[in-house]
């Protein structure tokens, strides 16, 4: 039935499903003090995944993150209530292609919050795990938030067998091997977004790269190596080199 209309928490009160999730149907919703919020509800036999982001997003606290603010039910199914990302999803929100060449200095913008969003995580020990454009909410002037933590977890984490998270067009090497993952992964998606800013669609990493004299090719294909020891692994120092060869202040 429909759940407009309900109020859950302490008196946010859905107003109309927005999107999905990984495991989720997101709902736009209202504060009781007149703020806009988001709330993630998933089905009741997925609870386990709405505790895991609990967990593991309710203390993030960054600009560039969306935060988890409480944990609420409705009508029996486990609720996360979150603050607003604004904007479209990414793909969405660049719809003249490549974006580098149409709108470079907003997609570079994109870039360099995903980073900055992505350094905290990872400085915090943690992974997302699910890097793509439906959880990079982005505005007009281009700045970003990430979303979507129910994925995410501690870098390195070991399950008793393997675990292949994530999207299979982002998908990083080690991650499609059900490996355990680390920063340099997160960073693999990073770098598919990028190729796909600068060449316009998403390349096969298996077949010859695209020929561009842009001076970010070097670094988008440094971050899809698969060798995940030979990819960088500081999302910080990714963003820095991205700035320098884009020619843009730090």
């Amino acid at each position: 039935m429909p759940l407009a209309g309900q109020v859950v928490g302490n008196g946010v009160r859905l107003v109309r499903p927005v999107g999905r999730g990984s495991h989720s149907l997101v709902y736009f919703a209202v504060a009781r003090d007149g703020q806009p919020c988001a709330v993630k509800i998933f089905p009741a036999h997925l609870g386990g995944y709405a505790d895991r982001e609990y967990a593991h997003a309710h203390d993030l606290l960054h600009p560039r993150l969306v935060r988890v603010i409480d944990r609420a039910t409705v009508e029996e199914q486990p609720a996360l209530i979150s603050t607003l990302a604004r904007g479209e999803v990414m793909f969405r929100r660049y719809t003249q292609r490549p974006a580098v060449q149409h709108e470079r200095r907003a997609f570079l913008l994109t870039m360099a919050h995903l980073l900055d969003a992505l350094g905290y995580l990872h400085g915090r020990g943690v992974v997302h795990r699910d890097i793509k454009p439906e959880n990079i909410m982005v505005e007009e002037d281009g700045s970003a938030k990430l979303v979507d933590f129910d994925l995410s977890g501690p870098a390195f984490e070991t399950f008793d067998a393997p675990m292949r998270m994530g999207t299979a067009a982002f998908q990083s090497p080690e991650a499609a091997r059900g490996e355990p993952l680390g920063p340099e992964s997160d960073l693999y998606g990073v770098g598919v977004l990028l190729g796909w800013g600068i060449h316009g669609f998403l390349a096969d990493t298996d077949e010859p790269h695209p020929h561009t004299l842009d001076p970010l090719q070097p670094l988008y294909l440094s971050l899809i190596r698969a060798d995940r020891e030979a990819r960088p692994n500081d999302a910080a120092l990714v963003r820095q080199e991205l700035l320098r060869l884009a020619g843009l202040p730090y």
